[in-house]
């Protein structure tokens, strides 16, 4: 359907992008989510805006990959001149920012709608929940832009907030990728993964999933013997 690559790409391009070639690493990311999106747009029309988003991230993406390669050509080589001084980069690192922020946003809306749409209400809600976290971060990141100095303590905070809601978006996607599928893939068989990791997440969210239907019914078992026990004693109270 396209929750598999969707959460490959954004994987790619949040963790695995932490480390000096992050951008470049970024760009490869961003074009999975692009793909997925593709493909999640022929079931809910708010995809779209996502591909839409990805395309742009991969831009920003881009930019940073030419910043970071006339640094390197510029300070280890000097074999060429470095077009980007300090303010550029810090601009555009900001930028990319508040886009990675306003792409996440459109994510997750796109997520809820399909969500609904399916009356899967517990990827709903978590969907409203990340986005809260995201706006957490999103207010620490604007005060450690802040000119003072006290601002240099939210450096940590800020951090553990961006890791939170990105492992939040990843575990809600990995929900997505097995809790809703088209029409079509119902009645088939789901075919193991070659990650020995995300065959152990299938099986705990499947054990999860089993006890709580289990649960249900037991209470819908009880309220129906309740409900039996005080008609008839209504009845006795008739007679």
């Amino acid at each position: 359907m396209g929750f598999g690559l969707l959460f490959i790409g954004y994987f790619v391009a949040t963790l695995m992008s932490i480390n000096m070639i992050g951008p470049f690493i970024r760009v490869i990311g961003y074009g999975i989510v692009c793909i997925a999106t593709a493909k999640l747009s022929n079931y809910n029309r708010y995809f779209r805006l996502v591909q839409i988003a990805s395309v742009i991230m991969i831009l920003v993406s881009l930019l940073l990959s030419v910043s970071t390669v006339t640094d390197f050509l510029y300070n280890e080589l000097l074999i060429s001149k470095n077009i980007f001084d300090s303010l550029y980069k810090a601009v555009i690192g900001h930028v990319e920012s508040v886009l990675s922020f306003l792409f996440g946003t459109v994510m997750l809306y796109a997520i809820r709608s399909i969500a609904v749409e399916t009356e899967d209400s517990k990827i709903a809600i978590n969907s409203i929940r990340n986005f809260v976290f995201m706006c957490i971060y999103m207010a620490l990141y604007i005060v450690t832009c802040l000119p003072f100095t006290y601002t240099n303590y939210f450096g940590i905070p800020t951090l553990l907030a961006q890791f939170t809601y990105i492992i939040l978006n990843l575990i809600l996607l990995f929900m997505c990728y097995t809790r809703i599928c088209d029409e079509s893939d119902v009645d088939m068989k789901r075919k193991p993964s070659r990650f020995a990791f995300v065959n152990k997440m299938r099986a705990e969210l499947d054990k999860r999933e089993q006890q709580a239907l289990e649960s249900q019914a037991q209470y819908n078992e009880e309220k129906g013997e309740k409900k039996k026990l005080e008609k008839r004693r209504k009845n006795k109270e008739q007679i």
